[in-house]
């Protein structure tokens, strides 16, 4: 089960494109949360406490929110909007979660025991995806998935989507052939030495004798 994180986030009643700029430079986001069986509801959250948030697991955390003096309620991070050029959070959906309703999101991966190789040098360790599809109850949403890489044990060892531990209540949607890690010989580039043509030399003519 996901550790439940707590977000404390306010009723919004602005809505204008200027009073939004003012409400960000005050170092607020606009948000919004919906889910099955209630209305769309426009908040605002802290800028910096959701920033915190990001960083304690992403996009797939299970958080507490908080709205004013409500009773809490358990929600997913659905979508984070960016300004494209400055790359701040402009706006952040919410999707409110019912106990009885299984929920589809991304779970990121979490990789432990690096193999030790002992010629690192000549071998490389490919991860291709970093996070897979699942569908559980809320409550059986993990937080992440474990990736024990000390299998790679060989050049051409594979780890793939199949081969993944999760709990019973848990489905991977993704392909199970997806390859998640995999221990490869690491190319090495041949410098070809430019071909040398010998060239006759031909000797001057020694010079004539003179009187």
């Amino acid at each position: 089960m996901s550790n439940l994180v707590e977000l404390a986030a306010e009723e919004r009643a602005v809505s204008g494109k200027r009073q939004l700029r003012e409400l960000r430079e005050s170092g607020n986001i606009p948000a919004t949360m919906y889910g099955p069986g209630h209305p769309s509801v426009t908040l605002q959250v802290k800028g910096m406490a959701f920033q915190k948030l990001l960083g304690h697991g992403g996009k797939t955390v299970m958080l507490t929110l908080k709205v004013g003096t409500q009773p809490p309620v358990q929600a997913l991070i659905k979508q984070v909007q960016h300004n494209p050029r400055r790359g701040s959070i402009t706006h952040v959906d919410f999707y409110r979660l019912t106990a009885t309703e299984k929920l589809k999101t991304p779970v990121l991966f979490h990789f432990i025991n690096e193999p030790a190789v002992d010629n690192m040098s000549d071998m490389m360790v490919l991860r291709p995806l970093n996070e897979v599809m699942v569908e559980c109850l809320p409550a059986d949403l993990p937080s992440s998935i474990q990736v024990d890489l000390s299998r790679l044990t060989e050049v051409g060892a594979v780890i793939r989507v199949g081969d993944l531990t999760v709990d019973p209540g848990v489905t991977i949607l993704t392909d199970h052939s997806e390859m998640v890690a995999g221990l490869h010989q690491r190319a090495v580039e041949k410098v070809e030495e430019p071909e040398v043509k010998a060239e006759a030399v031909v000797a001057a003519p020694a010079p004539a004798a003179t009187e």
